[in-house]
């Protein structure tokens, strides 16, 4: 079978693109000197997958793999073209890692793959929902507004508070850190296809 291949720059410093493969026994790093890294199928533990938005990469996903001997490997779907400006490589990013986690699934059976964020990172995101939350709650109350004068304007401020609870229920469940079977990873956690986005756009018009 044909090795499955993703290449990007990954930042200034990097003298080319890496590329990486999808071998039957191994993932195959190699650097633009040539430098080959090999990480066996059966040493990965876990992997994970999120949408993690970065400056100028709104649209930025993240898959990580983590081995038996603790080291882990970070890949995305970002291409750096130049300083602050990158590209969007979701065409061969995901195919690849869909491929990726096919192979896991066949050499490391108990490998889990985790969706949503670190525990420590969706506590502190937690925590600080949780206070933007409240703090737009107080606001609410304690600021004048010009339809404080109006005799619904409390249950106005009390639909504004309803409205975003679902928004951030959503966020809640959505990041919240959780395994699944590798051949139950959702779609949500790689880069929708262009056939998506070609949806996405025409029912925004």
């Amino acid at each position: 079978m044909q090795p499955v291949i993703y290449r990007k720059r990954r930042s200034a410093v990097s003298q080319g693109e890496r590329e990486w493969r999808v071998e039957d026994g191994v993932l195959c790093s190699v650097s633009a000197a040539g430098r080959e890294r090999r990480l066996a199928w059966c040493d990965v533990i876990s992997v994970r997958l999120r949408r993690r938005p970065a400056r100028a990469r709104p649209w930025r996903y993240v898959f990580e793999l983590q081995s038996k001997d603790g080291r882990k490997t970070e890949i995305d779907n970002c291409h750096l073209v130049s300083m602050g400006a990158y590209e969007d490589r979701s065409a061969s990013f995901t195919p690849f890692v869909r491929a990726a986690l096919a192979r896991i699934a066949t050499s490391s059976p108990k490998a889990r793959a985790l969706i949503g964020e670190t525990p420590r990172r969706y506590l502190l995101l937690l925590l600080a929902s949780l206070l933007g939350f409240a703090a737009l709650a107080v606001g609410l109350i304690v600021v004048r507004t010009p339809i404080d004068s109006l005799p619904y304007a409390a249950a106005v401020k009390l639909t504004v508070m309803l409205l975003m609870l679902p928004i951030f229920w959503r966020w809640v469940l959505g990041a919240m850190p959780r395994g699944v079977a590798l051949d139950q990873v959702p779609d949500r956690v790689l880069p929708p296809s262009p056939d998506d986005q070609c949806r996405n756009e025409g029912a925004t018009k």
